[in-house]
């Protein structure tokens, strides 16, 4: 799956798909997975030189990869789908103020407590910090600045702003983000069970398939190696007054009045993947300029004012 996060960064995948015959090459490659150019061009009923256009315009935009190959006849070129799944953001994610409700971004390096073992590692768009596999380098004070974060077993805790002006009553708590399981290197089927808790109470199980890689994330930085995992799977849950909701599938009874939350109070948000579980199998938090989502982990808090 790929994010744009806003209307200007998808005008070269708006044009790519302006198309019916860049349309019917997505048909094809959907249908059959990898196709040359030669085939394309047969199957659709156009030049080699036309659809070379078009194959080149549909990479740009990121939404085909190509790879080239020995052949009888010289090399070929390999066309096949990137992703299959887009998400388009309108507007601007971050934190927002709306009447009765706000949202943050939270960088996946912002925690405020952790506890974790190897494999684990923390870094920014610039950097590994620290060593790799040392736990110890989770208290560097660049931690705050980190876009990702990933462990083994163990926690990492946030601390969520309350913005509730007095009087105000809480409805619901939507969390979103892009997360995945840790494996050493990547493992695309690699499944792990995420425990959610909200002021130590348990909210949820979210289950990450895998920990993927072999293709890179859309927005990593260079550096950032081929054999790392590279995206994960966006999520989101949500609990209200009517109980908890993983992406609008309810999971338990378990509502927002339980957390006790009011204006004033904490709010503290707990990722954890428990020790000897068997799908304990660790947890990537991706954050801006990493991944397919190029955003933090996102919190909204909708709520009513009681007026007298």
């Amino acid at each position: 799956m790929r994010f744009f996060e806003d209307l200007d960064d998808s005008l070269l995948f708006f044009k790519a798909l302006s198309s019916n015959v860049r349309i019917q090459i997505l048909k094809q490659l959907n249908q059959e997975k990898e196709l040359n150019i030669n085939e394309l061009a047969n199957r659709i009923g156009i030049t080699n030189g036309a659809m070379t256009s078009h194959i080149r315009l549909l990479e740009e935009a990121g939404i085909i990869n190509t790879r080239s190959v020995v052949a009888k006849h010289g090399m070929q070129k390999l066309c096949s789908l990137r992703v299959e799944k887009y998400v388009i953001h309108i507007g601007h994610i971050g934190r927002e103020y709306n009447q009765n409700s706000y949202s943050v971004e939270i960088a996946p390096g912002q925690y405020v407590d952790y506890d974790v073992t190897p494999t684990c590692g923390i870094a920014t768009t610039e950097r590994i910090i620290g060593v790799y596999d040392t736990p110890i380098y989770f208290s560097d004070t660049e931690h705050f600045q980190a876009q990702i974060v990933w462990f083994t077993t163990g926690f990492v805790e946030y601390e969520i702003p309350n913005y509730l002006p007095e009087q105000a009553d809480i409805k619901e708590i939507l969390f979103q983000a892009e997360l995945g399981s840790e494996a050493a290197s990547y493992n695309n089927d690699y499944k792990s069970d995420i425990h959610f808790y909200i002021n130590d109470r348990f909210i949820c199980i979210w289950q990450s398939p895998g920990d993927f890689g072999g293709v890179k994330g859309f927005y990593n930085p260079d550096w950032w190696a081929p054999s790392m995992n590279q995206y994960g799977t966006l999520m989101e849950f949500c609990i209200n007054k009517e109980g908890t909701f993983i992406e609008g599938k309810k999971y338990s009874d378990t509502t927002v009045d339980q957390l006790n939350i009011s204006p004033g109070s904490r709010i503290r948000l707990r990722l954890s993947v428990p020790d000897g579980l068997p799908d304990s199998r660790g947890l990537t938090i991706f954050g801006r300029g990493f991944g397919n989502y190029n955003s933090g982990m996102i919190v909204r808090i909708n709520y009513e004012t009681n007026q007298e």
